[in-house]
């Protein structure tokens, strides 16, 4: 049992550390990603931003890096495969605007 005695030596302080200001930057981000979002919706952000905010916002208090790649690969193959449901650009027009007309 003296085998699994860990001592206070065995810990790295630096990399403790570094953990902590890791876990600050994301709930600080995250913070400001929900004040983002919740402004966004209320102004001219669109629905799939939005999105991909919260994701983003997710994955940070989750520490989970991946999430968002994996979400915004996901997205992109959605719309590839069914055009008529493709995310509108942010180009200021409506979608019921013609840029033709």
């Amino acid at each position: 049992m003296s085998e699994q005695n860990i001592q206070a030596t065995d810990y790295d302080p630096f990399s403790l550390e570094e953990a902590y200001k890791t876990y600050q930057n994301n709930i600080r981000k995250s913070d400001q990603l929900i004040y983002d979002i919740t402004k966004g919706a209320r102004g001219d952000v669109s629905e799939h931003d939005l999105l991909l905010m919260a994701v983003e916002a997710i994955a940070r208090m989750t520490d989970n890096t991946a999430l968002v790649q994996v979400i915004t690969q996901a997205l992109a193959e959605r719309s590839a495969n069914s055009p008529a449901e493709s995310v509108p650009e942010q180009s200021g027009q409506s979608e019921k605007e013609d840029p033709g007309a």
